[in-house]
């Protein structure tokens, strides 16, 4: 299957809406659950995860997280966090659920609008 999209820091700043935020205590870092814009289908959603740098907050840079995808009800990560943060390692459990809390929860209240 060929992504249309990748996660460029075009993408993210313009093709993407923020559908939640938040702070993992843990970790002290601030998350954000974003949704390709351009996707419609209920099936083909695409998530991706960033996470704000307080200490530099400029709109030029991100920090991708991980991207994740409902396939058959279950949420699945195309990116992996494991791999990429290891230094998370004893954040991920409670970060990770945030995020499919998040995700689970657009699912079920998702429906797209009409172009009029």
């Amino acid at each position: 299957m060929r992504t249309e999209h990748t996660r460029s820091i075009q993408t993210i700043s313009h093709s993407t809406e923020i559908i939640n935020s938040f702070f993992d205590e843990p970790s002290q870092k601030m998350f954000s659950v974003r949704r390709l814009s351009c996707r419609v289908d209920v099936k083909r959603q695409l998530f991706i995860v960033t996470i704000e740098n307080a200490d530099n907050p400029s709109k030029f840079q991100v920090i991708p997280y991980a991207e994740l995808t409902v396939c058959k009800d279950k949420v699945r990560y195309l990116v992996n966090p494991t791999h990429q943060y290891p230094d998370l390692e004893d954040s991920l459990p409670s970060i990770n659920t945030s995020i499919e809390k998040t995700v689970c929860d657009f699912i079920q209240k998702y429906s797209p609008v009409a172009n009029v």
